[in-house]
């Protein structure tokens, strides 16, 4: 499938230095740069609305949208709506710690999210690309789930777990990972423990960690011969 090329980016951002600054960046390789005025508060909806409503061919969102008061939820809502209605859409985010977990949890469900010391303007059609074959169903191979075993190594919180950290053997078998309690069945979080063997679909032609997602994580399984696995 032949590359497709943005031609009208929305930018949703609540620093209006950082949105403006990105849209000129975008007017330098012949994207025109629009964006939607707020405060839209708790008015998820409205602000879909308002940004398909532009028939954007990218959208472009920031992670944070509250401390300017742009609106009241996180931008990985947005992105997750947006590629819900068929619109390419990726995040923009600081990625602090305390982000992590919650945007693996989202993960599965936005094709790309970058850090923005990552953000390379230069790229924009790359990022869209990869979000217009995921509305397509036609994932890029980073992209797409694999049925595989995962093996939990630490169950961290005591009595109230929000996540586990587990190895994926099949993408790296030295390396834990966490993973947040809802991306697992609920019918399986008291049987966790370490050394427990799960299988659920993973992206595991992701190069980073921060990439990874976890979906139907849905079975317990026996442990196999190999204990490298």
């Amino acid at each position: 499938m032949a590359t497709a090329l943005a031609t009208r980016v929305l930018v949703v951002d609540d620093d209006d230095q950082g949105r403006d600054d990105l849209m000129d960046e975008l007017r330098g390789y012949d994207i025109e740069p629009f964006t939607v005025a707020g405060p839209y508060g708790r008015e998820i909806d409205r602000m879909i609305d308002d940004i398909a409503g532009q028939q954007p061919s990218f959208v472009i969102c920031d992670h944070k949208l509250q401390p300017a008061g742009l609106a009241s939820f996180y931008g990985a809502e947005v992105v997750r709506r947006l590629v819900e209605r068929k619109i390419p859409a990726m995040l923009l985010t600081m990625y602090q710690s305390t982000d992590r977990l919650d945007l693996r949890a989202a993960r599965y469900e936005i094709p790309v999210v970058m850090g923005r010391d990552e953000f390379r303007i230069d790229r924009v059609h790359e990022y869209f690309d990869i979000c217009r074959r995921e509305v397509l169903a036609v994932p890029v191979d980073t992209r797409r789930p694999h049925r595989v075993l995962i093996r939990v190594d630490d169950v961290p919180g005591g009595d109230r777990p929000e996540r586990i950290d587990a190895v994926i053997p099949s993408w790296s078998p030295d390396h834990a990972v966490p993973i947040p309690l809802s991306c697992i069945d609920a019918g399986l979080i008291p049987e966790l423990r370490p050394g427990v063997y799960l299988l659920g679909d993973v992206n595991i032609g992701a190069e980073a960690e921060d990439d990874l997602f976890f979906t139907n994580v849905s079975e317990i399984v026996p442990a196999p011969d190999d204990k490298s696995a």
